[in-house]
């Protein structure tokens, strides 16, 4: 018998979508809770355009490029991303190791 099996041609561990994007996903459609995200300055803003997303601790690469393909097929919501470091696999796991230190 002959197994046959159908590939996307798309590599299984590029398929996940980082909680960032999610989290931007929300805000353009004005679904982020209050409670989670609270507004600076009062009532929320109805429309937004340009985001800026500071992620205290360090990024990952896979959030880099995630923030790219946003930006390239959502031009009408750019999101800037900034961090104190950008993490590698190493520095990852060191911090998860340290209890987040």
């Amino acid at each position: 018998a002959v197994v046959s099996t159908q590939s996307t041609g798309e590599n299984i561990y590029t398929q996940h979508k980082p909680y960032l994007i999610d989290v931007v996903q929300q805000l353009v459609q004005g679904k982020l809770k209050e409670v989670d995200f609270p507004w600076l300055g009062g009532a929320p803003v109805v429309r937004v355009n340009d985001i800026i997303v500071f992620v205290v601790g360090g990024i990952t690469y896979e959030e880099i490029k995630a923030t790219h393909q946003w930006n390239v097929s959502n031009p009408a919501n750019k999101i800037t991303l900034a961090s104190t470091c950008i993490h590698n696999c190493k520095s990852f796991l060191d911090v998860v190791a340290s209890g987040g230190q």
